[in-house]
């Protein structure tokens, strides 16, 4: 899904770059009494805010971003279930975002907000279509960040609607079984056709489950098979939805590391095109001049530094025990310009973009 399909990133994008921008991200630990534990915990992160502002900024402005957040968190209710926040607070913008994915946590004060936790939990969100399917009923559920949910058919989702009366049956059929298989074979065509229907909405990677006959029925009358991204044999017709999503992970996990792989064959044929920027300093300048189409970044991969002059930057690679509150993330600079300018942003595993110095910019080609 395209980055600007996410209010929250276009929100934080349009806020105007103001001194101090504020970002604190804060993994939630889940406990017991959740309210009064992140609350004591944004209350440290609150203190060492004040802390750095008043090293930087006027007693004025230091209070009037204490102020915001204060009264932010006291407006807040911490949802359960969730794995991490970000706080962002200017003098012209306040607001707190839940998070489904682990963070690290961070405080950052620029001139603008740190939006990569925010993207990559929006990136992270499962996005599919799960079609159960057995020769007696077929259950659609469509998947679009936080739970599997089901998803209501136009046509009778059970074969016993798709039986024709005992004269047709007499007339056309002298074989009870071959009259059966066209029954379903019937069924299975239509429940095909519901999927398309759904796919012309929403245009998304589809899982299958079911036996292996009835997949191998399927997989004969289906025109999508080029949406089809994985496929898990069983018997599925009384699973629960959570037995669905266990069984259906692993294959799920697979289909996102060949996902990744297909982003290193874009970096490849990018590289062959010579259009490619590898490494901060080069990617920096790439998407300073607006020619970024395609950012591929290692989730973790974080350089401090500062802009010294149009396009150009000074930095350091840091490694994830320095102490980065209080530098500035020209890795997170890069994914905003590249965001503001059309370009889009995924992210890999730590280490999976070595060859490419951890950061690689595809550039716009035809």
């Amino acid at each position: 899904m395209k980055t600007n399909g996410f209010p929250e990133i276009k929100e934080v994008m349009s806020v105007p770059h103001y001194r101090p921008a504020v970002s604190v991200i804060l993994p939630i630990k889940p406990k017991i009494g959740l309210d009064a534990e992140a609350h004591k915990d944004i209350k440290f992160a609150t203190d060492r805010v004040e802390r750095l502002l008043k090293d930087q900024y006027s007693e004025e402005i230091t209070e009037t971003i204490i102020q915001k957040i204060n009264k932010l968190i006291g407006e807040t209710t911490f949802p359960a279930g969730k794995k991490g926040l970000a706080l962002y607070a200017s003098p012209l913008f306040a607001n707190i975002y839940f998070l489904d994915t682990d963070v690290p946590e961070r405080i950052i004060v620029d001139e603008s907000f740190e939006i990569r936790d925010l993207l990559f939990n929006r990136k992270e969100e499962k996005h599919f279509l799960l079609f159960v399917l057995s020769s007696e009923r077929c259950k659609l559920f469509m998947h679009t960040g936080q739970q599997l949910m089901p998803v209501k058919l136009e046509s009778p989702n059970s074969v016993d609607a798709y039986w024709n009366d005992e004269t047709e049956r007499v007339s056309n059929f002298t074989d009870p079984v071959v009259f059966k298989t066209n029954q379903v074979e019937k069924f299975i065509r239509q429940m095909d056709k519901e999927l398309v229907q759904t796919l012309r909405t929403h245009d998304l990677p589809v899982f299958l489950m079911g036996s292996k006959t009835i997949l191998g029925l399927y997989k004969r009358v289906t025109h999508l098979t080029s949406h089809i991204q994985g496929i898990v044999e069983g018997n599925f017709e009384e699973s629960t939805i959570s037995e669905l999503m266990e069984s259906l992970q692993p294959v799920y996990d697979q289909w996102k590391r060949q996902q990744q792989q297909g982003l290193l064959r874009q970096i490849e044929d990018a590289a062959n095109q010579k259009k490619l920027s590898v490494g901060i300093q080069d990617v920096w300048k790439t998407a300073y001049d607006k020619k970024g189409r395609l950012l591929v970044v290692e989730r973790n991969y974080v350089a401090a530094g500062e802009h010294v002059s149009a396009g150009k930057i000074v930095y350091k690679p840091t490694v994830a025990q320095n102490d980065f509150h209080s530098s500035n993330d020209v890795v997170d600079d890069v994914i905003e310009m590249v965001l503001q300018n059309g370009g889009d942003v995924a992210f890999t595993e730590d280490g999976f973009l070595s060859g490419f110095d951890h950061i690689a910019l595809i550039q716009y080609y035809s």
